[in-house]
């Protein structure tokens, strides 16, 4: 092909245009015509088509058409009918909506009731079906379950249970627990079988006797007690094993002996529990007493929960756990006494309530994520609570402040703090793509970004604390020591210290943010607006259904963070080898804890993945 010469090239480049132009006026024309086709179409189609159901309408005798119109409006009808009436039918009505597993152990539970835990383990109903399958993808965690769970169940005395053998012939599919006051100060434990066979049943209890048995008759119901104190009854359907005073007090609520109230009927109860989703395989109701014994109190073994129930102002504490394709989630419910909470506020009262937006902001491969409201108030009212409950942390941190202040002319609390605007997010995010690359050799980096900032004010909060920062870095040589270095990243100012060869802090303020990070990555990323947390897929499934408004949201990488740890030895520790099928299942954890009408609510869900492990 011969080469065009210099100047040729305008001349063939104009050429080139023109004809792209006719091309284009050729385009323009056709489409044009085109659509004035269409659009004289669309007008004659209707037109046509009501002269023609003129005609037909007209062709008709009066009997036809009377009939015609009720025929319509017959139609009408049972489409309104489909699309409105039968989502909302009862659920026990063909085409309603699946009913919840049933409760009626609680109606034989005292009002009184310390504690109160029940599971409906039917295998027709739909939660104890997608239990079972969730739990059937977890096969060692599953067996480590079912183990703790049978051994809640009373065993015959001559051997072990065998729960295929000795209960599942008669068992009707609902078991329950109660712990309710004793006569001395130690609370009674009693359980609750469902019996859809009572010969069965009966069979059962007398395999549980130690020795010779008593008889003797409560309220109408027969009462046995054996040589170890145990007693047994079959009260409405259900096998009650527990004390004598804890078996005589379900007979009493549920003859309703004495006018004794039941957990069923109990209005605070009703009130909390029916804040849990209406779905579940189980569930449990604590009641402020209960709280005080079980969780709060010395001995209680559920300290853990402490956070969640708010021991100080609960009026009673519900949860659940529901199950479905996706995996578990717990549910937890406490109602706060407005009057009590001021004088013992719940630990998550420091933490204002917010709308999450920052979850657009950070990386779809974020690793974990922590939301929070305004830092301002939530360390102010973290730092309150820290006074009461934990005096040297408070005093520790007000030490920082202050030796800040005289030394370096640094106010973190009226500067900074008050600079960092409405709401923030403290996220892990894996470190910089690199060939070959394992979390041994780019390790994840911390990021904290906060939404809404007064930028000035936050720029002169985070460059007074830059001398300090680097005064602190130590070099272990007598060579100067490190200084904050600048780097233009599209057109903002970032400011950088090297800290180690794994951490180099970096900070940024630019379109009302304020990010930290312990890589220059961290904040690049959210420069080059890298963001879409809010729209992965897996971030989504964990978080659906959440309040708008929380006080904390919370999200776990679990498939990413497991594979990290892996990567970083993990997978040589012997006990970790023996979950690891199990934990490679997990995929993602969602967390939002809320206040809504004085009610503290704590959701959680554990997404367990459909797909085989990779390396199984």
């Amino acid at each position: 092909m011969r080469k065009p010469s210099a100047g040729g090239i305008p001349a063939a480049i104009a050429k080139r245009l023109r004809s792209i132009r006719y091309a284009a006026g050729d385009i323009v024309f056709v489409t044009g015509r085109f659509l004035a086709r269409l659009g004289s179409l669309l007008v004659r189609v209707p037109i046509a088509a009501g002269r023609g159901i003129k005609r037909f309408w007209a062709s008709l005798s009066v009997i036809a058409r009377r009939r015609l119109v009720l025929a319509l409006g017959a139609a009408i009808v049972v489409l309104a009918f489909l699309s409105l009436a039968v989502p909302n039918l009862p659920c026990d009505f063909p085409g309603g909506d699946t009913c919840p597993p049933a409760d009626d152990a609680a109606d034989l539970v005292p009002a009184d009731a310390l504690a109160y835990l029940h599971v409906n383990l039917d295998p027709e109903t739909d939660q104890a079906a997608s239990a079972g399958d969730v739990l059937a993808r977890l096969p060692v965690i599953g067996g480590q379950i079912s183990k703790r769970a049978l051994a809640l169940i009373p065993s015959p005395a001559t051997g072990s249970l065998d729960f295929e053998r000795d209960v599942r012939p008669w068992f009707g599919g609902e078991a329950a627990m109660a712990i309710v006051p004793g006569a001395a100060t130690v609370p009674e434990r009693v359980d609750l079988l469902e019996a859809k066979d009572s010969k069965g049943a009966g069979q059962y209890a007398d395999a549980l006797a130690v020795g010779q048995t008593q008889t003797s008759e409560y309220e109408g119901v027969e009462v046995s007690v054996d040589q170890q104190h145990v007693a047994t009854a079959q009260v409405q359907g259900f096998l009650v094993i527990g004390t004598e005073d804890g078996v005589r007090a379900l007979i009493a609520t549920a003859t309703g002996a004495d006018g004794t109230e039941s957990l069923a009927d109990d209005p605070t109860a009703t009130e909390v529990r029916d804040r849990l989703p209406e779905h579940r395989v189980a569930e449990a109701w604590v009641s402020p007493d209960g709280v005080s014994e079980l969780i709060a109190g010395a001995t209680g073994g559920l300290a853990t929960l402490t956070p969640l129930t708010a021991p100080g102002a609960t009026r009673g504490v519900a949860a659940s756990l529901s199950a479905d394709d996706d995996g578990f989630e717990l549910a937890v419910r406490s109602a706060l006494d407005p009057e009590r909470e001021k004088a013992s506020p719940n630990f998550f009262a420091a933490f204002p309530p917010f709308e999450p937006g920052l979850a657009e902001k950070l990386r779809p491969q974020t690793l974990a994520y922590l939301g929070i409201g305004p830092p301002k108030q939530t360390v102010s009212a973290l730092l309150a609570q820290a006074s009461a409950q934990a005096p040297g942390i408070a005093s520790g941190f007000q030490d920082l402040v202050d030796a800040l202040r005289r030394s370096d002319n640094v106010d973190i609390e009226g500067q900074l703090l008050d600079a960092l605007g409405d709401q923030a997010a403290f996220a892990l995010e894996p470190g910089p793509d690199q060939a070959g690359a394992t979390a041994a050799t780019v390790p994840p980096y911390l990021l904290f970004v906060a939404d809404g900032v007064d930028e000035e004010e936050a720029r002169k909060g985070l460059a007074a604390l830059e001398a300090p920062l680097a005064d602190a870095v130590d070099t272990g040589s007598d060579l100067q020591a490190p200084v904050f270095g600048q780097q233009e990243v599209s057109g903002v100012e970032t400011n950088s210290l090297r800290v180690s060869p794994a951490v180099e802090l970096t900070y940024a303020v630019f379109d009302g943010l304020a990010a930290i990070a312990t890589d220059p990555a961290g904040v690049a990323g959210l420069i080059d607006d890298d963001g879409g947390l809010d729209e992965h897929q897996l971030y989504q499934r964990a978080t659906d259904g959440f309040p708008d408004q929380v006080s904390v949201l919370a999200y776990l990488d679990l498939a990413d963070l497991v594979t990290i740890g892996e990567q970083a030895g993990l997978a040589e520790d012997p006990l970790y080898a023996t979950f690891a099928g199990d934990i490679r299942r997990l995929e993602a954890l969602g967390l939002a804890v809320s206040t809504d009408d004085d009610v503290l609510a704590t959701d959680l869900r554990l997404l367990v993945s459909q797909a085989e492990p990779a390396g199984d």
